[in-house]
């Protein structure tokens, strides 16, 4: 997948045309299809149609929003940001519109997006939890443990809980040029290699890819195996050409970048759980009154529904797919799982030593 970097000046003069010119051409045409598939999946909710006549219209003013991602629309992200934008359409009865860019058009390099927020590019875009430590949020790190999350069922409870929100309202007080609105999530991140493996002691001596973060670098480490940061957009090659023996990313992330043709074995291992939050820009959202926060809040509402129901089916023809392509997919044993457990417990003392409080919170909710 090509992660085209556009020199803001550039876009920023692009997204203006656009603008004003009323044409999206290519992209839009992108968008109207998909948004359409979208919003039908969406509708299928009770939440989808609960909002009929909720806010007072005439206090809602005209205005586009840019719906940013770097996975493509077909990916989940991608898709969960349609939704969001069908969502502002339907509630404010067409005055809020979007404009599509989510296949790396502008550069949401994940541990730079905060950044990106700040330069008025982006109006709504993901933030990966598990890189919250990075950009300097003390509880942040937490969310990048692994296994800390048993499973997607495990994620929603915290994501559902007083808990969850009380994060939320940490990031929002970081003054990071966001506002998070929403838990949403793209399942559980596996290594997957371009040699065969029969088990995870495999991974290790072997070149791994990961994020720029100390964390991915530390748990790659931890099986015996060499982390090698690098962009999203480079994967496919670097796999191909033998620069790295191995990645790591959702099934989700795996397909949409067609990995299976260069790296066909799975290690289901699930060693992160990849929630994020939808999120919006506080120059955006510093301009609304209080009936458009409140149907931004419900839209983020109906995707992040619209989230948890349609990333489960997902995956579940992904992998149906994958193994018809014959992907060789590795399941860990519970006795193999409890030994990987013990083997990271070191990065819970590095990395999280002074937040046992919130970690034992995050169990709990089991």
């Amino acid at each position: 997948m090509l992660n085209r970097k556009i020199p803001a000046l550039i876009l920023a003069l692009t997204l203006a045309t656009l603008s004003l010119a009323g044409c999206a051409e290519a992209k839009a045409s992108e968008a109207t299809t998909a948004s359409t598939t979208t919003a039908t999946a969406a509708s299928a909710t009770p939440a989808q149609t609960s909002s009929a006549g909720k806010f007072n219209l005439d206090d809602v003013r005209e205005r586009e929003i840019s719906l940013v991602d770097r996975m493509g629309e077909a990916h989940i992200m991608g898709k969960t940001q349609l939704a969001f934008g069908e969502a502002l359409k339907e509630l404010s009865d067409g005055k809020i519109t979007y404009v599509s860019y989510l296949s790396g058009e502008i550069d949401t390099g994940a541990t730079h997006v905060r950044d990106m927020f700040g330069s008025g590019l982006i109006g709504s875009a993901r933030a990966q939890l598990e890189l919250m430590g990075y950009y300097g949020y003390e509880k942040g790190a937490v969310f990048g443990l692994p296994y800390l999350f048993a499973d997607r069922d495990h994620f929603w409870k915290f994501a559902d809980s007083e808990l969850g929100q009380q994060v939320l309202d940490d990031i929002n007080a970081q003054n990071w040029n966001l506002v998070a609105l929403a838990y949403i999530e793209e399942g559980a991140r596996h290594f997957f290699t371009t040699k065969e493996i029969s088990a995870y002691q495999d991974l290790k001596g072997k070149k791994i890819r990961v994020q720029n973060s100390d964390i991915y670098v530390a748990l790659v480490e931890a099986f015996g195996a060499s982390a090698t940061p690098m962009a999203w957009g480079e994967v496919y090659g670097a796999l191909s050409t033998g620069v790295v023996d191995g990645a790591e990313n959702p099934y989700t992330g795996y397909q949409a970048s067609l990995l299976n043709e260069v790296a066909p074995y799975i290690l289901e291992d699930g060693h992160i759980f990849a929630g994020n939050v939808l999120a919006v820009s506080s120059t955006i959202w510093n301009e609304l009154n209080d009936t458009e926060k409140s149907i931004f809040k419900e839209a983020a509402k109906k995707a992040s529904a619209y989230n948890h129901q349609q990333v489960a089916a997902d995956e579940a023809a992904i992998k149906k797919d994958l193994l018809a392509k014959s992907v060789k997919i590795i399941e860990l044993s519970d006795a193999d799982k409890d030994a990987i457990y013990q083997m990271v417990q070191p990065l819970y003392k590095k990395f999280a030593a002074s937040q046992n409080e919130l970690v034992d919170q995050i169990r709990s909710l089991r």
